[in-house]
């Protein structure tokens, strides 16, 4: 069950990233919503994923695993980083929040959050690209439990 509510976690987070990269078709509220719910997707991604911050810690630490612990923690200060920026520049969703003045500062670091995070959400996708297939072989198989 867990290992069904991950994956479909991580295929929302990517359709949801594809539907905020198009922001100029979408316009201001449904972007805004679409990030509230990927800020809720975000986190519950990590909550699945917990055992990550358990593991840091543990292990031998190879050129590899370093370099994905970078990435991996470049994606989570940077999609950190969209959510603040978001928040601050929203005029919807949290309208209610008394935030006041920064908005060229705050909508200049969410592009180029938002740039970045696209790099580094490839990057992460592809570091863990062997997960995907081998649940794909498992899957073929017959293996897979869902």
């Amino acid at each position: 069950m867990k290992r069904t509510v991950k994956i479909a976690v991580d295929i929302l987070m990517t359709l949801g990233l594809l539907f905020l990269m198009g922001y100029q078709f979408w316009g201001d509220v449904a972007h805004e919503w679409a990030g509230a719910g990927m800020f809720a997707l975000f986190i519950l991604h990590h909550i699945l994923n917990g055992g990550w911050y358990k593991s840091l810690f543990r292990g031998k630490y190879t050129p590899f695993r370093v370099f994905q612990i970078v990435v991996d923690v470049l994606v989570l200060l940077d999609m950190l980083g969209l959510m603040v920026n978001g928040a601050i520049l929203s005029n919807y969703v949290f309208d209610f929040l008394p935030i006041q003045g920064g908005m060229s500062f705050a909508r200049t670091l969410h592009m180029l959050a938002s740039f970045w995070g696209f790099l580094l959400m490839a990057l992460h996708l592809g570091l863990h690209w062997n997960v995907f297939l081998g649940m794909a072989r498992k899957a073929e198989e017959g293996r897979l439990r869902w």
